[in-house]
């Protein structure tokens, strides 16, 4: 063989071996298989900045040792916690049934006066609850949720194509924020008496700030409401916390997704009106589930669930509507995104 020849020779092995080093990482990952081996609740330490925090993951029965499972994150209300949160929407039993993750993260904000069992989300510029202003230096939960992204995805629990972000209340406004910052990574959201569109326009409170929410690509959004929720009121209340109404947020996620202007609107029961907006970009979808059913029965501060849902009070009732179903159906549709790669 020539000089040249073995020169060749040699740096294609070197090429080769430099390659092989470089992707051995990657490929034992992939030949391990997501850690999460279940079937019930597991516990994740997500690193994240500076700081570990734990987040409770649901694994059903039928993705037991499987990879790259749709995802999708429960968030809790202002006050509440990740296990309270799993409890009140039921979506462990549609995970059963679905093949899917369940996270039930906690709150970066620990309550003070009840610091293990209460939390709130982090949403800048915005109270945590009344009057309750975000104290100093409190933890970064956009990071935090892409980095429990990256991580569950990496890991090969989580297919990138499939990542959801539910909630109730608070949590349904972070889920709303998580949409504004995070459309590169999450497919889809739905919002459950909580649909926000960025921050209440300073000074005019009634109004989103356009500024404050500007996803990278039209984003496919589920959210349920009652017009006669008083935590959170359908009419908006203008105050700097909840400021604007429920059909405002619409209007500008509609504006947001390049959706046609003009709604349709279908009652689909006695209390139930479905309010749906068509071509929006990318394939997107908008839906709004109206609820105006009395306070004791479905249309307050809810998570709906149909009848049949166990330990379930007549006040989270309203003509067998059930949210998690709908959610899932929903988020099932949109699984064809393709998120941005990490660098």
């Amino acid at each position: 063989m020539t000089l040249p020849a073995v020169t060749r020779l040699l740096s294609a092995l070197a090429v080769g071996l430099a390659c092989t080093l470089f992707l051995a990482p990657s490929l034992t990952r992939a030949a391990e298989g997501c850690a999460l081996h279940g079937p019930g609740w597991e516990t994740v330490t997500v690193h994240s900045g500076s700081a570990d925090r734990k987040m409770r993951v649901y694994v059903p029965a039928s993705a037991a040792g499987r990879s790259g499972l749709p995802l999708v994150f429960d968030l809790h209300g202002s006050g509440g916690n990740g296990e309270r949160q799993a409890l009140h929407s039921g979506l462990a039993a549609q995970a059963d049934r679905h093949g899917f993750l369940v996270a039930n993260p906690d709150g970066g904000i620990a309550d003070p006066a009840s610091p293990a069992d209460r939390f709130y989300w982090n949403i800048p510029g915005v109270p945590l609850i009344g009057t309750l202003q975000t104290p100093a230096n409190a933890p970064d939960d956009v990071q935090f949720f892409r980095a429990a992204i990256q991580q569950m995805e990496q890991s090969g629990c989580a297919d990138p194509h499939g990542v959801y972000v539910t909630g109730f209340s608070g949590g349904a406004r972070m889920a709303s924020w998580l949409a504004c910052e995070l459309a590169d990574r999450i497919a889809a959201v739905a919002p459950v008496a909580g649909l926000r569109a960025g921050v209440p326009r300073a000074g005019e409170p009634r109004t989103p700030d356009p500024s404050t929410c500007t996803p990278s690509r039209a984003v496919p959004i589920i959210t349920f409401h009652g017009v006669h929720d008083p935590t959170n009121p359908f009419a908006g209340d203008g105050g700097p916390r909840w400021g604007y109404s429920v059909p405002a947020a619409l209007e500008r996620w509609a504006s947001l997704d390049a959706c046609q202007k003009t709604p349709s609107e279908k009652m689909l029961s006695t209390h139930v009106t479905e309010v749906s907006y068509a071509g929006c970009r990318g394939g997107a979808e908008l839906i709004l589930y109206r609820t105006d059913a009395p306070l004791d029965h479905g249309g307050g501060h809810v998570w709906p669930h149909p009848t049949s849902a166990a330990s379930q009070s007549t006040a989270e009732e309203v003509d067998q509507l059930d949210a998690s179903e709908l959610i899932w159906e929903f988020f099932a549709r949109h699984r064809s995104f393709r998120p941005v790669s990490y660098r």
